[in-house]
């Protein structure tokens, strides 16, 4: 959309004032003895075009709350898997349908949208406020784009950038206690997997056990994206734990996140991907080894990266070294 700071404003050989516009299939040229009345010229000629676009908006009011959930079912399910699909479609039902949901779209100014997310920020809810920044970036777009609006009230938007707080490892002596506490834990077998591989939680389904060996499907695959596959080798701890039945592979995250919490308050069931992480390192096996293990090689070929650096029989000699 034009502006007025766009023309280009010049004074010919011939005394005479001249403003030029040549944007989007646009030639536009208007010439005076006067710089003034080539400003408002051209000024007048910006509204217009900004009124134009206003008219070619559907009239019908479309309201925030039933736009965000066709856009959620038309585009998002099928670009991103489902479990991010629910993780943020709660987001939006939860924090912005609330503010938002029963206002036409055209009334959402940008003030509403930072007193939204100033709330949640003034709540300590730093990640859910850039998480719902994210979204509403994502539909005021698709509402640009359906011509619902003519601007995203985004734009004028702004966030302090969140201080992630990473995971924090188990101490040895909190992995032991750990350890015990799975012995009577209905989960016993998923969590002491997830400590003795790294493996992230979407990951333990699917998983596959061959010999020295667990094969997962790499979590951060994106939907589209061609699915890449990881081998681990198992930890003489791990052993005695294994294999897995389909039952026991195919429990609940949130289910098993809830449970993992009530033994350890002070930690969260990521923080075993963490502990493995660390305590590999600490037990003398290289970073770039452990990287390949927990998938954070940026490779295009996972498998490929294991075999081209790592033998078999070297990561079988390393996991030696994992110990608690």
């Amino acid at each position: 959309m034009p502006k007025l700071k766009d023309g280009r404003f010049r004074k010919t050989r011939d005394g005479l004032w001249q403003v030029r516009y040549r944007r989007g299939g646009n030639d536009i040229q208007f010439t005076s003895k006067d710089r003034q009345t080539v400003v408002n010229k051209f000024r007048e000629w910006v509204k217009s075009t900004k009124d134009d676009k206003k008219l070619q908006l559907p009239k019908k009011q479309q309201f925030f709350a039933d736009f965000a959930e066709r856009y959620f079912e038309n585009v998002k399910r099928a670009n991103v898997s489902e479990e991010t699909y629910s993780n943020q479609l709660r987001t939006v039902r939860n924090h912005i349908f609330p503010v938002l949901g029963n206002m036409p779209l055209r009334q959402i100014t940008p003030l509403k949208c930072q007193e939204l997310l100033n709330g949640l920020l003034a709540a300590e809810k730093g990640r859910t406020a850039e998480s719902v920044k994210f979204l509403l970036g994502e539909i005021f777009r698709a509402a640009v784009g359906e011509k619902f609006i003519s601007e995203s009230p985004m734009k004028f938007v702004k966030i302090p950038k969140h201080q992630t707080e990473h995971g924090r490892a188990l101490t040895l002596r909190e992995a032991r206690e750990f350890l015990a506490a799975c012995e009577t834990s209905y989960y016993k077998k998923q969590f002491v997997l997830f400590l003795y591989t790294g493996i992230r939680r979407n990951e333990l389904h699917g998983a596959t056990f061959d010999g020295d060996f667990i094969t997962v499907a790499n979590g951060k695959c994106r939907k589209g994206q061609r699915q890449q596959y990881r081998k681990i080798p198992i930890a003489p701890q791990l052993r005695k734990y294994l294999p897995l039945t389909e039952k026991e592979l195919a429990a609940d995250n949130k289910v098993m996140t809830r449970a993992f919490k009530k033994m350890f308050p002070d930690h969260h069931l990521y923080d075993l991907r963490h502990t493995f992480t660390t305590h590999a390192q600490e037990c003398g096996i290289s970073k770039s080894l452990v990287d390949v293990w927990t998938g954070h090689v940026n490779r295009s070929d996972m498998t490929s990266a294991v075999y081209t650096h790592f033998s078999e029989e070297y990561q079988l000699r390393e996991i030696e070294k994992f110990e608690f």
